[in-house]
């Protein structure tokens, strides 16, 4: 569709070309590694944006992506707003690095450094731009990641730590029940009402999620949190 095809104009009684490009995907961290060729985000090169690497965290086997390292590591320090980042020229090349390494074991050993393990069949667009086509999937990343993460911090259930994010079990009945209670008065707009969110956060899905975020949150959270929280949590609503 990028060389176009023969289309007709009734208005203008013209011809003309009709051309269609793909610029962006948007799909789930393991779909996206296999459509860009990468290692995954579970590997040291997991970032699709930048070269920071990852740091292996063998007691609960898996890999970290902090900007300072642990203490008594050698590992790289980084700073958040100037991060290594990737090019789509510097992924052409590390493409290129790794199809001409030779034999296997040269092919392994280049794989790890760059977190690319071949070409993507994208790259034949000439629309596509890595990894600027790629970008931050938000139901994912925000309504299927950090809002159940933040809701189960919230009920003391993430980290089992006794802080101010922590809201009593009492306080999370009293907000179902008012969830509960005005499920009939929401506009048909705001879509699908909100169930109690402590008795079915379960079976939220992404709908639910982005609901609670931007609809619920602030106005029954508001109460129940210290000041300056509700306040981060108005900068996330806003954005």
């Amino acid at each position: 569709m990028t060389d176009g095809v023969q289309c007709y104009d009734a208005k203008s009684d013209k011809n003309f070309i009709l051309r269609a490009h793909i610029l962006s995907w948007s799909v789930d961290l393991s779909a996206l590694a296999k459509v860009m060729c990468t290692t995954g985000h579970n590997s040291y090169q997991g970032c699709r944006f930048c070269y920071l690497r990852g740091i292996y965290c063998a007691n609960n086997k898996h890999v970290y992506y902090p900007l300072l390292p642990p203490k008594r590591s050698t590992s790289t320090r980084y700073t958040s707003n100037a991060l290594p980042e990737r090019t789509h020229q510097s992924y052409l090349q590390d493409i290129d690095t790794v199809e001409n390494s030779g034999s296997k074991a040269n092919r392994t050993q280049s794989i790890k450094p760059t977190g690319i393990n071949g070409r993507s069949i994208f790259l034949e667009l000439k629309s596509v731009r890595f990894p600027d086509n790629f970008p931050v999937d938000i139901m994912h990343s925000l309504f299927e990641n950090v809002a159940p993460a933040m809701f189960r911090h919230w009920t003391g259930t993430l980290l089992k730590l006794d802080d101010d994010f922590n809201i009593s079990n009492d306080n999370w009945k009293q907000i179902g029940s008012i969830i509960e209670k005005n499920r009939k008065n929401m506009p048909y707009k705001f879509g699908r009402p909100l169930v109690d969110i402590l008795r079915y956060s379960n079976a939220f899905k992404t709908e639910e999620w982005t609901n609670w975020v931007i609809l619920y949150s602030i106005p029954l959270l508001s109460e129940n949190l210290d000041k300056k929280l509700v306040k981060n949590l108005m900068y996330l609503v806003r954005n």
